[in-house]
């Protein structure tokens, strides 16, 4: 083992020393030797250096170093060891720095581009080392070219393009650019491969009409170029490419039924098309590239084709389609004639382009009728389905380039059923007949007829008719004689229609018999003047008299008008005279002619015929006046100063200028005086100051002078300045969210462009400015919706700005459709008072009313401006009992016209109860009624007292029978149980329930009971007198039990509990009355199995007592007075009064023993009425009893032991002695007991 592992290792050392000797030999050969390369560049006639290295610097000894060139194939020695073989060659040789380099001088391409190497042989011939240098001499290439120069190709033919390059080292690079594009076009590129060769690259291009005109780029590129620096050359490429054309305006081409029409084909070719070729149907019609139709029809509709051919092979064409639209073409029937009773069915046939869109069917006279679709159809006809039916059926025409509208086409069917003709009816052709003019009268009947029906024509009172023939009669010429009464009456073969009748009146139009002169003049001051003018006419001509078209009011005081009217014979004609008198307080003593009285005066005659005036032209001499408007002028040094003087004057004035009290001559060289006759005798005179300097500037005098007199104003000349402020602002229209506002303009300081700048202020003292530049009136937007505004403007020029103008204060409006509408709108005819209620608004409204009157036909504003107050019911008073109808909208304060629609007052005599809230009147009514009310329940209140009264002393009477003994002993034992069969407490069982039914029996039974137990209604507090008795019935138990029973305890579950007033309660205790008990027992027993109690005598030893009791409140108590007055009905110790209205219940007298009389069953028990119960006290009283006052003296020491003792005490009377004694009774007990 030791001997294997020994050789082992000396192996493995062997194999490691090996590897290492052969791995160092190679590095030594790899450092000596080997071969590098690198490429370098040299612009020719610089000099560069190619580097050879090595790393070991042995290999420089005993070897071979050279330098060999390989150009063109040839291999030339350039240096051997440090000798260069060449005089442009230098061999730099260190050992030291292990290199051996050699550096070119003045390089030339001939000579120095090449491979030049770099080699190190030993004695044997190997290369130790070598250096490859790939030398390139640069020289920039020749400039390109493009051939073909102008290049010309087929659309679809493939032509190439060579761009060539010559010289260049080394070869340069050519690319292809289409112009406006970066992107490199595919080329196939052929090198030169020497400075002297070319190098080329062709683009080959598939042409069509986009590329035609296109410039295409060629780019030639080398290294001896500097970075950026490109040779570049284009050409254009000339392209022939076939026909396009373009055939219009619009494919389909639609156009109306008889408008002209234009077809046009356009081509694009290269080379152009001399003419096109237009076919229609294969037939050729035009060359033309424009094909016209002057009027298009039916016939002319369809496909046209275009052809167009440049010849270069292919014909190309395109086809357009006419469409010829029109309206409906409706036929129909031209009339049907058919029986009663039988069916129409009428076809309505339609031919349109486009298809109509609707087909309706539509009567004449007859808005109501309407059927859809183009079959009318009528089933089962009656006469007043006779008449002319349309149809009518609408399309759409959309021609091209032209705005759609709508075609109607309609067409008439005269639908005919035989009947004779109806109602008949005459019209006028005027609405009177005018004197010495035709009037036609015209009679129709509905239904009219058929067959056409003729006309009997009769004046009222006359024998012979005056016309039999057709629907109307003409009077040719009326005069008063044909006045009267005419009738017409329809027949046919059928039979006749009624009688109508019409009353003829002939009217006069108005005939002037005196006119006014054409002309008149007047001089100024002339007195009582005036002007006459008359007519005739029927009915009354009325008068007015017009100056320039305005009317004359003579309430102005420049003029009164005085007027005659005479009736003419007995025809109703009257002749009326007026006369128009220059008089009044306006005047000059009243009545003096003044120089505004120049004008047209017009006398205007108008009744219900015609109106006709006649008119005078009154001219006044007088001396001038003046009529300008401003007094001022204003221009700069060195301007032509302009002043103007306008003067009315009749007749016509001189004119002379003044400065100062020198006159001004027309001849001055610095003046120019101008005279200009105007309209209306005005007359106008122009100063022209020449080359204005400071001493012109000052006060001008225009003088004029006529016959008449003299006159002179004075003009002040100043330089231009600020303008002067704007006066007179007023509204001109309302908007909701704007105002347009004018004003007078001041004098604009000479300048004429001036601007004007508004300012508002609102209610929450915002401003806003705006700039209305020279617009008068001015629009200000961006307002607020009806709010108040305070608005001025101020004048601007480039002078200066003016001050403002006084404030005018304006609200803005509001939109119509938010004006609420009025409601509950009624007319109250008693006060003449339109009532209406006005929703809540923010709004500033008022409101406006209009009515018909009684017996008119038109409509009348009678109130335009009525504020609303506020009050949820508005009113407005109308001065009329009785209109025909009325009507009430709202509006916005200050405009008139924005308003809310119209709303129909429902016309009252007096106004319903929701609207007194705003009447005074009805407020009044209300606190009348009221007083009614309340007197009625006081009269109701005395009615019921005294009932009550009147009962008590019938009552009084049957006192005696009535008392009840209540001697027996307090302390005297109660009488031994008495037990019966069932079971003995029955507020255990369920028969305690309170329903209806037993609620209802309590009610018919507690009738006959002196006291009552109550009862809770769930609503109402316990009523303390409401105890049923059954009938006949004299248990001394309430469950049927013994009279010792002490099962009637157990009772609270249902309802005893409650005994007494609660001081938690809020319900008070209720007030006593005469005969009411106080004392409350929540124990019903009628729903308790139906048993009453009585035998009271049995129990008139123990006093009636409650474990609740207390003390009566002192507002229980009765009057002193009163108790005195109340007499009781029983035994004085009873104590018992009857209830309000219950005395009739006592039927028997107050027998106990008395039958039972059963009344039938009320509701009463139900709410809570009193009722009582004979003979028995509640000993469970929740109230103390109220002390009679007869029974102070007798019972005092029972009254004062009721107040003290709380314990239960039972007493009884022995006067209900009747039916079953029992002989356990210490006195006497009686039972009386029913089983149900």
């Amino acid at each position: 083992m030791p001997q294997n592992n020994y050789f082992r290792l000396s192996t493995m050392a062997f194999r490691i020393i090996s590897t290492v000797l052969l791995l160092s030999g190679l590095c030594f050969k790899l450092s000596a030797g080997g071969r590098r390369e690198e490429a370098l560049d040299v612009l020719e006639g610089q000099d560069i250096t190619l580097n050879c290295h090595f790393n070991n610097p042995r290999i420089l000894r005993n070897n071979v170093l050279y330098w060999m060139r390989r150009r063109h194939g040839e291999v030339d020695n350039v240096a051997i060891g440090s000798q260069a073989l060449d005089a442009n060659y230098r061999i730099e040789l260190s050992e030291g720095e292990s290199r051996y380099d050699l550096t070119i001088r003045r390089s030339t391409y001939d000579r120095d581009n090449g491979v030049f190497e770099c080699r190190v042989k030993e004695g044997s011939g190997s290369i130790l080392h070598n250096t490859v240098v790939n030398l390139t001499v640069l020289i920039p290439p020749g400039s390109p070219q493009i051939t073909p120069k102008k290049p010309k190709a087929i659309e679809g033919k493939p032509v190439e393009l060579t761009c060539s390059s010559r010289g260049g080292s080394p070869d340069p690079q050519i690319i292809w650019y289409r112009k406006g594009s970066d992107e490199k076009l595919r080329s196939v590129l052929k090198p030169g491969g020497g400075r002297d060769e070319l190098t080329t690259s062709v683009l080959t291009i598939s042409p069509n009409k986009e590329d035609h005109g296109n410039e295409y780029r060629c780019v030639v590129s080398n290294r001896a170029l500097r970075d950026g620096e490109k040779m570049e050359t284009t050409v254009v490429l000339d392209v022939d490419y076939y026909p396009r054309i373009t055939i219009g305006p619009a494919n389909p081409m639609r156009v109306e039924l008889g408008s002209p029409v234009a077809l046009t084909c356009s081509v694009d070719a290269k080379p152009q098309v001399t003419n096109v070729r237009w076919t229609r149907g294969g037939r050729f019609i035009d060359i033309r590239e424009i094909f016209t139709i002057p009027m298009a029809t039916l016939e002319q509709a369809g496909r046209y084709i275009c052809q167009a051919d440049n010849g270069l092979g292919i014909l190309r064409e395109r086809e357009v389609t006419l469409d010829v639209l029109y309206g409906p073409i409706v036929s129909v029937p031209n009339s049907r004639d058919l029986e009663v009773g039988q069916n129409l069915v009428v076809t309505c046939n339609v031919t349109a382009n486009p298809a109509p869109r609707t087909i309706e069917w539509y009567k004449e006279d007859d808005p109501s009728f309407r059927q859809s679709g183009d079959i009318l159809r009528i089933n089962s006809v009656t006469a007043t389905n006779q008449g002319n039916y349309i149809c009518r059926a609408v399309n759409f025409l959309s021609p091209t380039n032209k705005e759609g509208s709508d075609r109607i086409g309609n067409a008439t069917v005269a639908v005919r059923i035989r009947h004779a003709p109806g109602k008949s009816f005459v019209k006028l052709s005027t609405p009177d007949a005018v004197l010495d003019e035709s009037v036609t009268l015209s009679c129709g009947a509905s239904p009219p007829g058929w067959p056409t029906p003729r006309y009997e024509w009769r004046r009222l009172n006359t024998d012979s008719p005056l016309l039999v023939g057709g629907p109307e009669y003409t009077i040719p010429r009326a005069t008063y004689g044909h006045e009267g009464t005419y009738t017409c009456q329809p027949f046919n073969r059928l039979g006749k229609g009624t009688t109508a009748s019409v009353s003829l009146k002939v009217y006069q139009a108005p005939s002037i018999l005196e006119r006014l002169p054409e002309t008149s003049i007047r001089s100024i001051g002339t007195t009582d003047v005036s002007l006459t003018c008359r007519a005739q006419g029927k009915p009354e001509p009325s008068v007015r008299w017009l100056k320039d078209g305005e009317e004359i009011i003579p309430i102005d005081g420049l003029y009164d008008v005085v007027q005659q009217q005479q009736a003419v014979g007995s025809n109703g004609v009257y002749t009326v005279q007026s006369k128009l008198m220059f008089q009044g307080s306006q005047r000059i003593n009243d009545n003096q002619i003044m120089a505004q009285d120049r004008g047209i005066y017009e006398c205007v005659f108008t009744n219900d015929v015609r109106e006709v005036k006649t008119e005078l032209f009154m001219r006044i001499k007088h001396s001038p006046i003046t009529v300008h408007k401003e007094n001022k002028v204003a221009f700069d040094k060195n301007e032509n100063a302009v002043l103007v003087c306008l003067m009315q004057s009749f007749p016509n004035p001189s004119f002379q200028w003044f400065r100062g009290s020198t006159i001004i001559h027309r001849n001055s060289p610095r003046y120019a005086i101008n005279n200009t006759a105007l309209p209306e005798d005005v007359y106008s005179s122009q100063l022209i100051v020449k080359h204005v300097s400071d001493d012109d500037y000052g006060d001008y005098t225009c003088k004029g002078e006529n016959t008449m007199g003299d006159h002179k104003t004075i003009i002040k000349l100043q330089p231009k300045g600020p303008p002067e402020s704007p006066t007179d602002l007023y509204l001109v229209s309302v908007g909701t969210n704007s105002l347009k506002i004018g004003w007078e303009e001041g004098f604009n300081g000479g300048i004429e462009k001036t601007k004007f700048i508004a300012i508002t202020k609102a209610e929450d003292e915002s401003k806003q400015e705006y700039d209305c530049q020279s617009e008068n009136p001015c629009v200000i937007h961006n307002l607020k919706e009806q709010t108040a505004y305070s608005i001025q403007v101020r004048a601007h020029n480039i002078k200066g700005d003016s001050e403002y103008s006084a404030p005018l204060v304006i609200s803005t409006g509001v939109e119509a459709a938010s004006i609420p509408l009025p409601d509950q709108v009624y007319f109250e005819i008693l006060n003449q008072v339109v009532s209406f209620r006005v929703l809540s608004t923010n709004l500033h409204l008022v409101g406006q009313v209009k009515k018909i009157t009684e017996g008119g036909n038109e409509w009348e504003v009678v109130s335009t401006n009525s504020p609303l107050k506020g009050k949820e019911y508005e009113e407005i008073f109308v001065d009329e009992a009785n209109p025909n109808q009325i009507q009430v909208r709202l509006c916005a304060v200050g405009n008139e016209l924005l308003c809310g629609p119209y709303i129909d007052a429902q016309k009252v005599d007096v106004l319903p109860a929701r609207a007194y809230k705003s009447s005074s009147l009805q407020y009044w009514v209300g606190i009348i009624i009221g007083c009614v009310v309340a007197a009625s329940l006081i009269a109701l209140i005395l009615v019921c007292c005294c009932r009550r009264r009147a009962n008590s002393r019938k009552l009084k009477k049957k006192s005696a029978d009535m008392e009840v003994s209540h001697r027996g002993v307090s302390s005297q034992a109660p009488p031994p149980p008495y037990y019966t069969v069932g079971r003995d407490n029955k507020a255990m069982d369920g028969s305690l329930q309170n329903g209806l039914e037993e609620t209802t029996k309590a009610a018919m039974y507690g009738s006959q009971q002196p006291y009552g137990y109550g009862q809770n209604n769930g609503s109402l507090p316990p009523n303390p007198h409401n105890t049923g008795y059954m009938d006949n019935s004299y248990s001394n138990s309430n469950n049927g039990g013994s009279v010792n029973s002490q099962d009637s305890l157990w009772q609270v579950k249902n309802g005893g509990g409650n005994t007494g007033y609660d001081q938690n309660n809020t319900a008070p205790p209720p007030q006593m009355t005469p005969g009411s008990d106080p004392r409350n027992y929540q124990y019903d027993p009628m729903l308790h199995g139906g048993y009453g109690i009585s035998g009271y005598g049995d129990y008139s030893h123990y006093p009636p007592s409650s474990p609740h009791q207390t003390p009566v409140p002192h507002q229980m108590q009765m009057p002193q007075q009163q108790q005195q007055q109340q007499q009781p009905l029983m035994g004085k110790d009873d104590g018992y009064y009857p209830p309000p209205q219950q005395g009739g219940y006592l039927a028997n007298s107050g027998d106990p023993y008395a039958s039972v009389q059963k009344p039938r069953k009320r509701m009463d028990h139900i709410d809570g009425g009193d009722y009582d119960v004979s003979g028995m006290p509640d000993p469970y009283l929740g109230h103390h009893q109220m002390v009679d006052p007869s029974m102070q003296g007798m019972n005092h020491d029972n009254q004062h032991m009721q107040q003290q003792d709380n314990k239960p005490q039972i007493s009884f009377d022995e006067s209900l002695e009747s039916g079953y004694s029992t002989p356990n009774s210490r006195n006497r007990r009686i039972i009386r007991e029913i089983i149900v």
